[in-house]
């Protein structure tokens, strides 16, 4: 009988990213205390155009094909700007966010930690609209 446990904590937490105005991929600091990110990490994109989804890769060291992670006051993103606009991804005009999703299946083809990065897409507010006073 082949039983097994599954982890509850494993559950617990909700990996998120966020495409931020400027281009960015930012992640929460739940995110990124649970994929330990660090700015000696960095990160790879991957993506399968038959099933139109896209993978993050956390990897130890240095690639070409990589990203390094960068830190802010704590604040961990990849300065993802020209392959978001490369992609098509109008971050602009929408919120475009990620529930990441761990890949453990995924690891060694994709040579690191790889996560299934699901998209959710929100109409940014129109700031200019917000400012508006009516006497």
């Amino acid at each position: 009988m082949a039983i097994r446990i599954i982890n509850a904590k494993q559950f617990t937490t909700k990996l998120k990213a966020t495409i931020q105005f400027s281009g960015r991929l930012g992640f929460t600091e739940e995110t990124a205390k649970a994929l330990d990110l660090s700015a000696e990490k960095f990160a790879r994109f991957a993506q399968d155009d038959e099933k139109n989804t896209l993978y993050l890769v956390i990897i130890d060291e240095a690639s070409e094909d990589a990203f390094q992670i960068k830190s802010s006051s704590g604040y961990y993103y990849v300065p993802t700007k020209m392959m978001f606009d490369m992609l098509g991804f109008d971050y602009e005009h929408n919120t475009i966010m990620f529930d990441l999703i761990r890949q453990p299946s995924h690891d060694a083809d994709l040579m690191g930690q790889a996560y299934l990065m699901k998209q959710r897409i929100n109409k940014r507010k129109d700031k200019a609209n917000e400012d508006i006073t009516i006497p």
